[in-house]
């Protein structure tokens, strides 16, 4: 017996492709690395009511996926408030270096220490470059649009 489906069955349900038929790793595991691209097969989104008009199959489903969905967002939101304050943060150590060493320098030269201090200057003018490259890399960094305010 063959069973011929109508013109609505054809437009509801399309053919299934093996690479569908795969565990999506959005839904088996949310924390899974390079999930960003992933993408749900067409059939989680046929909606079938088996329990009348406000009892939705799918609808728990969707519910959990879109609360992943945000969870995952709100983590990146937090990372990029993190990162943020760890570019700060870094530049700010390594001027704090910079001013120790020349402090350090200050007190060999009033002790009358030559090679202290040499050695303490050159230290604070690597911290000093340090923390202009840094600036100079994080500027170029937070230039970039990233919106994490997006709803």
């Amino acid at each position: 017996m063959q069973l011929e489906p109508g013109q609505a069955q054809l437009q509801k349900y399309n053919p299934l492709l093996c690479e569908q038929l795969k565990i999506s790793t959005a839904v088996g595991d949310p924390n899974a690395w390079g999930q960003w691209n992933e993408f749900l097969a067409w059939y989680w989104s046929v909606d079938v009511n088996l329990g009348g008009p406000n009892h939705s199959r799918n609808e728990e489903f969707y519910q959990v996926h879109w609360l992943q969905a945000k969870a995952l967002r709100d983590r990146w939101k937090e990372e990029i408030e993190l990162v943020q304050l760890e570019m700060e943060w870094t530049c700010n150590f390594f001027l704090w270096k910079a001013a120790k060493w020349g402090d350090q320098m200050q007190e060999s030269l009033v002790k009358g220490l030559p090679g202290h201090a040499c050695y303490s200057g050159r230290q604070s003018h690597m911290y000093s470059l340090l923390a202009q490259d840094a600036q100079a890399a994080f500027q170029e960094l937070q230039s970039v649009s990233i919106d994490a305010d997006d709803e």
